[in-house]
């Protein structure tokens, strides 16, 4: 691909999702279906330009990097960068982004507007945190994620998400708070000329002086990743936040908090996190295993797959501390496996939710007589998130296991982990589609519409796809080798 083209995609590519929410944000009020065609179409634009820039790097030994002096005397600058690693995650969220654009309605037809602007600035932020490779341009887009999220977890019959939206807001700042201090603790120690760019700074930084350092990174990535104990948000935002909400969470921001883990922490401190890998090995198995335990025990649907994604999330963050190659790209696979099967088992579950006005699982049975199509694409969200083989979740755990192979404590929780996810999902997949359809019980109103079919449907293609390509002995061949460690 042309140097000169790629670059412009690149700016593109959160460029796009923050026009859109401009042009929708411009238009009447009662521009309904004007505003969500602009939506649809600003937000599947920033999927082309992925797709785009997906095949013009398939084979880039090289990241593809734009850097431009923004304000030089501070040393901040405009850097824009792109590696296998960053491709993929940016691939997903501009997967969900689409998805949740796609599938997902405004829980009250006045929130159109609002709703729409919403969820282009949320993936403006999230593409925007991707692509940085400036600290200064880093944090501004990932705190560009809270006031969009606030308003979509917030807003809804009864403002039923409010507390949940409150906390999640919260906890976000007083963790960013302390991401700004590792920051600003950094660029001191890498001396003068003044800079924020990260691999500058990466190479400048001497291990010893910035012992401790990486510490002060961990409470917002962890956050984020709904990981122990700074998890208690997640659960709650997913049972009581709108549909869209909950798409992008779980396909976005948790995904975004172990990719964090990544591009940060492994750039700048190594393989060993900055003497942090251990620990947060511990605390992603730890996470793991409580989401899949308490997912075993739950009769809440949302909550219960809150408990899956967690676990999946959390052997992604066990992945991404081993250190080693094999369990870093299993760990970044697991980030892209729990993204997607979370968008789409969230899309499922706000669905059929709303449709039965109730979230227990014992009230939402029979579902295969009445919408066998629907109910079985979400066999393939709910086989990833259990990892059951086939499945990119499965692809993605694999490697992480054969490199616990030595450490027998670590491997025997991790099976257990897995062991209660499977259970888990097969047990809700059964009480789902099995049982008897009361059918004086559920709306009146036509559900799921063809458009969320068809998002399902491609959500499910995608698992499947990852899991059967990249395949458990070997997922390096899914990402390349640029910029991969």
């Amino acid at each position: 691909m042309d140097g000169v083209l790629s670059r412009i995609l690149l700016v593109s590519l959160p460029a796009l999702p923050a026009a859109g929410a401009l042009l929708v944000g411009l238009l009447p009020a009662r521009s309904t279906r004007l505003a969500r065609a602009v939506g649809w179409v600003f937000s599947l634009a920033a999927l082309s330009v992925w797709m785009a820039l997906w095949l013009g790097m398939r084979d880039a030994a090289e990241p593809l990097s734009l850097r431009i002096a923004w304000v030089p005397d501070l040393g901040i600058s405009f850097h824009l960068a792109l590696d296998s690693a960053g491709l993929w995650m940016s691939g997903l969220v501009a997967a969900v982004g689409a998805a949740a654009m796609v599938g997902t309605l405004p829980e009250l037809p006045d929130l159109n507007r609002s709703h729409l602007v919403c969820l282009l600035l949320a993936e403006c932020g999230m593409l925007g945190a991707v692509v940085s490779w400036d600290l200064i341009l880093f944090i501004a887009c990932w705190e560009i994620m809270l006031i969009p999220f606030f308003f979509l977890m917030g807003r809804g019959p009864e403002h039923r998400g409010v507390a949940a939206a409150t906390r999640f807001f919260v906890t976000s700042i007083a963790s960013s708070v302390v991401l700004w201090v590792g920051v600003l603790r950094l660029v001191h120690l890498a001396g003068e000329p003044r800079t924020f760019d990260l691999m500058e700074i990466a190479r400048r930084l001497d291990p010893a002086a910035a012992a401790g350092v990486a510490w002060f990174f961990v409470p917002a990535f962890l956050m984020r990743l709904a990981a122990v104990p700074l998890h208690t948000w997640f659960p709650l935002a997913q049972a009581e936040s709108p549909v869209a909400a909950s798409v992008m969470l779980a396909g976005g921001v948790l995904p975004l908090g172990g990719y964090g883990v990544y591009h940060l922490l492994r750039r700048i401190f190594g393989a060993d996190l900055g003497g942090t890998a251990e620990t947060l090995a511990w605390i992603g198995l730890g996470t793991a295993l409580l989401g899949g335990l308490v997912a075993l025990v739950q009769r809440d649907l949302k909550r219960l797959l809150a408990g899956l994604c967690m676990a999946q999330t959390g052997l992604s963050l066990l992945g991404l501390s081993l250190g080693t190659p094999e369990s870093v790209r299993g760990g970044l696979l697991l980030l892209a496996s729990a993204g997607l099967a979370g968008a789409a088992s969230f899309l499922f579950a706000g669905v059929v939710c709303g449709a039965r006005d109730s979230q227990r699982i014992a009230d939402i049975a029979g579902l295969w007589r009445r919408q066998p199509l629907f109910c079985g694409l979400f066999l393939a969200a709910m086989a990833s998130l259990g990892m059951l083989p086939g499945t990119a979740g499965f692809a993605g755990a694999w490697p992480i296991l054969s490199a616990m192979r030595t450490d027998g404590v670590m491997l025997s929780l991790a099976a257990l982990a897995l062991l209660a996810l499977g259970g888990a999902g097969l047990w809700t997949y059964r009480r789902l589609s099995g049982g008897g359809f009361q059918a004086d019980l559920w709306s009146t109103a036509r559900w799921p519409r063809r458009r969320q079919v068809v998002t399902l449907l491609l959500l499910g293609v995608i698992i499947l796809t990852l899991g059967l390509w990249v395949g458990a002995p070997s997922p390096a061949s899914a990402f390349g080798s640029g910029g991969m460690p």
